[in-house]
């Protein structure tokens, strides 16, 4: 991840400011915490901030955030686990599975042997970083705010389940941390425009790392064409 900005910086020479908030966009100006931009197009991508740059839509189409809980482990041996993995679970969580037939059965397998697995949103999924590390998740909870505080129940909720489907010798937890990222429910993400020459992007959820390359071209070949049809 830190090594994204440097590589947009030297693909596509852009110029990044770190250490300062948009707190107003008037156009053609554009104020941060530290400077004053002069710009003619704004795209704002402010992530799990709602409050700061027009609010408004984030209310008008029902935003919300949800926190999940992940982990970081070693195993004693050197293992590659290849892919990342998931089991049944993962199945109930991803809209792309709903119209299997027999989602149903399994739903009513996991709510009887665990009805936490609903209450906490908990699919499983592991995935190996480039130093050998094994990276698991997650929890879902969704809400407009959330507790700074991780329930160690829920993770071992994960935990027991990852155990269902992956066995290695000395498997110790390093690193426990959450995350919180807008959500919008029943849409793959929020594109708005508020104001003239302003576009509000958002609410991928948990597949912003997977699709927000791909929907970014998008956005900036939509701002591009209308830029040019103005002129």
């Amino acid at each position: 991840m830190r090594r994204i900005p440097q590589w947009l910086q030297e693909k596509y020479e852009l110029e990044i400011r770190f250490g300062q908030q948009v707190n107003e966009i008037s156009l053609p100006k554009i104020v941060t915490s530290q400077e004053t931009w002069l710009v003619e197009r704004v795209i704002v991508c402010s992530g799990a901030d709602f409050e700061t740059l027009y609010p408004r839509v984030f209310k008008e189409n029902a935003i919300t955030k949800c926190k999940l809980q992940m982990m970081k482990a070693t195993a004693g041996k050197k293992i590659d686990i290849g892919p990342s993995l998931c089991a049944g679970l993962t199945l109930r969580h991803y809209q792309a599975f709903a119209e299997c037939p027999s989602l149903k059965k399994v739903d009513e397998r996991y709510d009887n042997e665990l009805k936490d697995f609903k209450t906490h949103g908990i699919h499983v999924l592991l995935s190996q970083n480039n130093y050998g590390e094994l990276i698991i998740g997650d929890s879902h909870h969704y809400g407009k705010t959330h507790e700074p505080f991780d329930r160690e129940e829920v993770n071992q909720i994960i935990l027991n389940y990852l155990s269902t489907f992956l066995n290695v010798e000395d498997f110790q937890v390093t690193e426990r941390w959450h995350g919180i990222y807008p959500k919008l429910s029943g849409k793959l993400n929020l594109i708005a425009e508020p104001e003239k020459n302003v576009t509000v992007v958002n609410g991928l959820g948990g597949a912003g790392m997977t699709l927000s390359f791909g929907l970014a071209e998008k956005v900036i070949e939509s701002v591009y064409n209308t830029y040019h049809l103005q002129l």
